[in-house]
């Protein structure tokens, strides 16, 4: 699905596998057919942790120094709690049946992030440790949107709708 995953040329999840990066510069890509939820701003933050993924894998693909790797988990860790506390918001305010759900799911990946984190500060190999929080975080977060993320698309949508009728 990603990048540095290694795949069989007769994969089925090869071209149509959310997420799919565009170059070999791109670890994950924004898919907006699949991935978009209805809102512009939590779809424009999600384009957001795209970009920093993809930063973060440029950055252990190029073998820039530990303090710059540190500086865009850092970063990450920042945005994705803000972007998490935002788009539970939302989904409380539009009643989205999986805010349950995705709450639980923002708590899980918040707490393997931060043990992630903390292992790349301490461990003897960060560079390993740095392509296994790429890793994590492109999986997830690609899951996370085309299954939870996007059941807010009908919540924001037919409200609209309702109201022009």
């Amino acid at each position: 699905m990603f990048h540095d995953t290694v795949m069989s040329a007769d994969s089925p999840e090869d071209a149509q596998a959310p997420g799919t990066p565009e170059s070999d510069s791109d670890f994950v890509r924004w898919e907006p057919d699949i991935m978009s939820t209805g809102v512009a701003s939590i779809d424009e933050q999600h384009k957001e942790l795209i970009r920093q993924i993809n930063e973060l894998h440029r950055a252990t693909l190029s073998g820039v120094a530990l303090d710059d790797i540190r500086k865009i988990l850092g970063f990450l860790g920042r945005y994705v709690a803000t972007h998490f506390h935002y788009e539970e918001g939302i989904m409380d305010a539009h009643k989205c049946p999986l805010r349950v759900e995705n709450r639980r799911a923002h708590a899980r990946f918040l707490s393997e992030f931060r043990r992630l984190q903390q292992e790349f500060s301490e461990d003897c190999d960060p560079d390993e440790v740095a392509v296994e929080i790429k890793r994590m975080t492109g999986q997830w977060l690609t899951a996370h949107i085309c299954h939870i993320d996007v059941a807010l698309r009908p919540e924001v949508v037919e409200p609209n709708a309702s109201a022009a009728q």
